[in-house]
């Protein structure tokens, strides 16, 4: 028969006159605490990985249907929506550059503003090559495609209309490494060579941004 705790204080009362007290010892709590701080610690890193690999799933969801919406917006109007490019300058943040055009989402394309899952308050990237806005400006924009695509073997070729281009349009998150400026994303040639892409594997936070383009071709 177990003995209860009280039990075993009213016998060792009995026999030494005194009663001893139940309950943990500081030493036990202590080690209560440590263990817990050492699971926490080992689990973090796991539920980070996740959450950045829940985010990634995400952000290719909504690049599909920004994409979308960009080809819902050409049968509607046989041509797509303009780019826009801006130098970082004049309070503007580094990344305020060539954002989701904004009619696709006040014309009713999109049900909600493109938010950047990995760039908060920012819309996801986009360009399409030929006429669009420079600063505020009409002009050609062109978008950088690999020689051998969809390798990236040869040199990067600077297309400047949908027509010869095999990349009509690009749509692109910045990815879990954050945003870039605009002249190294220049400097890049974001977002159509592989060699800047996002890949899960090479690890949750490494370097790359997440890519749906024209031809169907994405990231992994």
């Amino acid at each position: 028969m177990k003995r209860t705790c009280r039990g075993l204080a009213k016998s060792r009362e009995g026999a030494r006159g005194r009663s001893i007290p139940c309950g943990f010892t500081l030493l036990e709590l202590l080690v209560v605490v440590a263990v817990i701080a050492v699971l926490v610690a080992l689990l973090l890193p796991v539920l980070r990985t996740a959450r950045i690999k829940s985010k990634v799933v995400r952000a290719h969801a909504d690049l599909r249907s920004l994409g979308s919406a960009v080809e819902a917006y050409r049968l509607d109007y046989e041509a797509y929506p303009y780019a826009r490019a801006y130098c970082a300058g004049g309070g503007m943040r580094v990344d305020d550059y060539n954002e989701s055009p904004p009619e696709l989402f006040s014309c009713g394309y999109l049900g909600v503003f493109p938010e950047d899952i990995f760039n908060k308050g920012r819309a996801y990237k986009y360009i399409s090559p030929g006429f669009g806005y420079a600063n505020g400006v009409l002009t050609i924009l062109p978008i950088w495609v690999p020689e051998k695509f969809p390798s990236d073997g040869g040199h990067d070729v600077p297309y400047f209309n949908t027509k010869d281009s095999p990349i009509t349009w690009a749509v692109w998150s910045v990815g879990p490494s954050g945003p870039k400026t605009f002249w190294k994303s220049e400097e890049l040639h974001y977002p159509v060579p592989r060699r800047n892409w996002y890949s899960f594997k090479n690890g949750p936070q490494s370097e790359g941004v997440i890519v749906y383009l024209s031809t169907g071709h994405c990231s992994p």
